[in-house]
């Protein structure tokens, strides 16, 4: 499996390399709601408004930057077949956000009850939900690949069908490949709100490794995603 955690991250900093702007939309989104609240231009009335519009940008810029990262794999960096995105990928994005959306919030609600039936952890049972919701989904990863890079013969069932002999592997091959970037952004969230990073210089070194962290992130998660993929549909891609 080492391997294959190899070729995730040669992936991924492959597509950075290749397609840095579109890499870079979610930093972007993030320094533009820094921006907006430092120069005090959200007002308390429309602080609800102004935090779904973010959410919305956040989330369009995650579905643009994954689209283009599956689409850069699968056809081997060949532009002009990344840049031809019909109707068809744009309904796949729509279908993937919604249901990632769905069971992101039916996992977390999960969480909280458990919490509330245990009489507190909810530090503890949010995450194990949450992590349950990455297992459950490991056969919609290939499919959401076929979805957005034109992929029109790979089915949600024949998915499901190609991911079961691998199930636990290939969820613990998705896991693995984000959880250190996982633990790395929750300590450098520890480090902001501790004495020595209140303010000056560290305090801004330490939010912009955040930042950064958010699209290395994204394009990891899809490149995860793409193992899966490649493990389903071998030889349907052009080679790393």
């Amino acid at each position: 499996m080492g391997g294959e955690y190899g070729a995730i991250y040669r992936r991924v900093t492959a597509f950075i390399a290749a397609m840095p702007l579109i890499a870079a939309l979610p930093l972007a989104v993030q320094l533009l709601q820094r921006g907006l609240i430092a120069a005090d231009l959200v007002l308390m009335s429309q602080a609800e408004a102004f935090r779904i519009s973010m959410a919305v940008l956040n989330t369009l810029a995650m579905l643009i930057v994954s689209t283009f990262a599956m689409r850069w794999w699968r056809f081997g960096g060949d532009r002009a077949r990344v840049w031809r995105i019909g109707p068809r990928v744009v309904l796949g994005a729509v279908a993937m956000i919604v249901i990632q959306l769905v069971d992101q919030y039916l996992f977390t609600r999960a969480g909280h009850l458990a919490a509330d039936l245990a009489g507190g952890g909810r530090g503890l049972f949010v995450p194990i939900a949450l992590v349950m919701w990455l297992f459950v989904s490991v056969p919609l990863y290939p499919w959401y690949v076929a979805l957005l890079s034109d992929d029109g013969s790979l089915g949600f069932r024949q998915a499901v069908a190609a991911v079961r002999p691998f199930w636990l592997r290939g969820f613990l091959l998705v896991f693995g490949a984000i959880l250190p970037l996982i633990l790395l952004g929750s300590a450098l969230r520890v480090a902001m709100i501790t004495r020595f990073a209140a303010g000056g210089p560290v305090a801004w070194l330490l939010q912009i490794a955040q930042m950064l962290l958010v699209p290395v992130l994204i394009v990891t998660t899809a490149s995860a995603y793409f193992a899966i993929y490649r493990r389903v549909r071998p030889g349907n891609f052009s080679p790393d």
